[in-house]
């Protein structure tokens, strides 16, 4: 089928991408996004094989990720400094057929908006009802005013997606116990080839190296939902909770701007047994939210994107389209909310013995234990576009 007019609510990773994509098979859209201008915010992003394979369907330029830095090695550790069991990524790379790689989240963003026509774009413009008569969608936005109407509705507008609210009104996502601070500081690893996940007592941080002198941290705490720090006190914040850990982590988040600092609380969803109604579908995080434990929710997106437009190619009514995408997708992205919910919760131990039965299961697990299960994660292809 070819829509008329898809509608895309969400202009973010997930929509982008789905923009992208309706625009190389010469669907009409209009991407709209809720924010003054379109953007990301400024942390950073792990791109997996899945969805590398994705962006280039997309026309994302070879030369992107040359500017990436690329994962290689990842441990681990012990807040005390000790490693306790290593990936070599290179090596499920190199199966997956594709390399992994850290960007800036604004990069992608841009790489992903320069595929994407940016007449079709409205700024300012958030979802906040919507409505299904006679073929066609009607979509109201904030602030008033006539609705936008199409053929077709690609819900890609997040966690708390009104879209999903349209097609599913299932509730709020369930709390995942944890709250992630995010930063880029500026400064050199010593070991710019090994990132490290770093478990204490209820607390985790990882580190991956960003190129150019810059380093991607987050750190978890496990605090009451919508316990936010203020913006001005976070720095001081994870310098008390993360004082004495090892492999330079005060100074990751000392030499990270105050105002730079993200804080967002983790959430996901159990899976949904369909993710559309009519004319309307979701995708991203309005479809399967999950935590970013496994580094795979914008990705999830992007591959979604790239599946669900060849859906909507092969299909003549956008019924068999949406159930071909769910059923194409529905496997993969339940096991990954499954898996990163499961890791998050093994990081949230903090009695002393059970700290130390966790410690003693990574550093006595065969090296390919880890390795199956990134070959399991990471091999994922989302097939051609069309």
């Amino acid at each position: 089928m070819k829509p008329e007019r898809a509608i895309i609510a969400g202009g973010g990773i997930g929509g982008m991408a789905t923009a992208a994509a309706l625009q190389r098979l010469g669907v009409p859209f209009v991407l709209l996004e809720q924010a003054d201008r379109l953007g990301e915010v400024g942390s950073g992003l792990g791109v997996m094989p899945g969805a590398v394979r994705a962006l280039e369907t997309l026309g994302v330029a070879a030369d992107f990720f040359a500017r990436a830095a690329t994962f290689r090695r990842f441990r681990v550790a012990t807040r005390r400094g000790e490693d306790l069991a290593e990936l070599d990524f290179g090596r499920v790379f190199e199966r997956a057929g594709r390399p992994g790689y850290v960007v800036h989240r604004g990069a992608l963003h841009a790489a992903l908006a320069a595929r994407v026509d940016p007449g079709a774009v409205r700024t300012r413009a958030r979802v906040v009802d919507v409505a299904q008569e006679g073929g066609c969608v009607r979509v109201w936005l904030g602030g008033g005013g006539a609705p936008v109407e199409g053929d077709l509705l690609v819900g890609a507008d997040g966690l708390r997606s009104a879209v999903r609210r349209h097609v599913l009104d299932d509730g709020e996502p369930r709390y995942a116990g944890e709250t992630c601070f995010r930063g880029i500081a500026e400064i050199r690893l010593r070991e710019p080839e090994i990132c490290r996940e770093i478990f204490g007592d209820g607390r985790r941080t990882a580190y991956y190296d960003l190129g150019d002198g810059r380093v991607y941290w987050w750190a978890t705490l496990p605090l009451p939902a919508g316990a936010l720090v203020p913006g001005g006190e976070r720095r001081a914040h994870l310098a008390r909770a993360f004082e004495g850990w090892a492999f330079g982590v005060p100074a990751l988040h000392a030499r990270t701007p105050e105002e730079a600092i993200l804080q967002n609380d983790l959430f996901d969803r159990p899976p949904a047994r369909t993710w559309h109604r009519g004319a309307a579908v979701l995708l991203g995080d309005a479809a399967h939210p999950t935590t970013p434990n496994l580094g795979q929710g914008a990705c999830m997106a992007i591959e979604d994107a790239v599946v669900l437009a060849r859906s909507l190619h092969r299909a003549d009514t956008a019924g068999e389209a949406f159930a071909a995408f769910h059923g194409d997708r529905a496997r993969r992205t339940a096991r990954t909310v499954h898996m990163s919910r499961l890791w998050g919760a093994v990081g949230q131990w903090r009695s002393p013995l059970s700290t130390r039965l966790r410690d003693a299961a990574f550093r006595l697990a065969p090296g390919s234990w880890l390795e199956r299960g990134a070959r399991d994660q990471y091999a994922y292809d989302p097939g051609p576009l069309a």
